[in-house]
């Protein structure tokens, strides 16, 4: 983790130069490859139990999760589906899953099989309100209707030639509503063409090119845009983890397994340093040493790798960062 923080890039000869110890760079690249290939390191050991610290903390200030699912590219050859949680405006990694594909979408099963691992998580923190929020490749029927089994809220993207049924029977297609000059349309009680029951949401304002299609389990559509504008997110998450922070979609890692380990240090540097530039916020004394409220766009992970490599450059204590998420 120091080694990835201090370097900031996935390479493994930069962590290992940047490694702390005596044991020489070609040597400690080595070992960090052994790790990266030992089938017995998983998320679900030693992320997993660090992470529902974490949510269980969200819950005593936020009443509710909401959760974030995407893919990016990563590694060579490969993407990662991630979902993601929101603390302070930030995304928050949770589980993720990496398959070899260069680009499109994942499969159903793979969406099916990450909610689980949500799932599993959520079975160990208090009961509480929860939202997944997710653009046009998740509104399959068997995530939807998994999603409500859990009890789930949602509101998801869908395309704008989806077959809708509203609930007098008639067949439409988001594409050819009119909203004259109203910003969205709001119409329950419809089914998708799998026989989903939902709500539907057309969403247009001045901003946007083309209208927004969505698909809700929630009774007030301005609520779902609401809500749905928070999904943009995890694009800031995928920003820090590759040209903002660790570059990982520069990483020459092919193998999925490896990369799902690789993000295991990614995801815990990320939260640390998220945990950094929370501590900021109370420690005002540090602020002007590395934040310009007139210059700087607030990021707590930006925020907190300059205090990082302040309290680093300066020889000073680095305070116990987990303590802000976890307590």
């Amino acid at each position: 983790m120091c080694g990835l923080i201090e370097s900031q890039h996935v390479s493994s000869g930069k962590i290992a130069d940047k490694q702390p110890g005596h044991i020489q760079s070609i040597s400690q690249i080595k070992k960090n490859s052994r790790w990266l290939e030992n089938d017995w390191i998983d998320s679900q050991t030693f992320f997993t139990p660090f992470i529902i610290k974490v949510l269980q903390n969200i819950i005593i200030t936020q009443k509710e999760l909401i959760f974030i699912i995407d893919g990016s590219v990563v590694g060579r050859g490969c993407q990662t589906l991630m979902v993601s949680v929101l603390w302070k405006g930030k995304a928050l990694p949770i589980a993720w899953k990496t398959i070899q594909a260069p680009k499109g979408h994942f499969p159903q099963e793979d969406h099916l099989a990450l909610l689980s691992c949500v799932e599993s998580i959520l079975k160990q923190i208090p009961k509480v309100r929860c939202m997944m929020l997710g653009d046009g490749e998740y509104d399959g029927s068997l995530w939807i209707e998994k999603l409500r089994d859990l009890g789930f809220e949602y509101v998801l993207r869908t395309a704008k030639d989806t077959l809708i049924t509203d609930e007098n029977g008639e067949i439409f297609q988001g594409k050819n509503l009119s909203i004259g000059n109203e910003t969205h349309v709001y119409i329950p009680d419809c089914q998708t063409s799998k026989k989903v029951k939902t709500h539907f949401v057309m969403w247009h304002e001045k901003p946007f090119k083309d209208p927004i299609y969505l698909l809700t389990n929630l009774e007030v559509g301005m609520m779902a845009i609401g809500y749905y504008r928070k999904r943009f997110k995890i694009e800031t998450l995928f920003k820090d983890f590759k040209s903002q922070g660790f570059h990982i979609h520069q990483s020459k890692l092919t193998i999925p397994d490896r990369i799902d380990r690789l993000l295991i240090v990614c995801s815990l540097c990320y939260l640390w340093l998220i945990g950094l530039g929370a501590i900021l916020i109370v420690k005002t004394k540090w602020i002007k040493k590395v934040y310009k409220p007139q210059k700087d766009t607030f990021n707590l992970f930006t925020i907190g790798k300059r205090l990082f490599n302040y309290l680093n450059k300066n020889g000073l204590a680095i305070p116990d960062i987990f303590k802000s998420l976890v307590t």
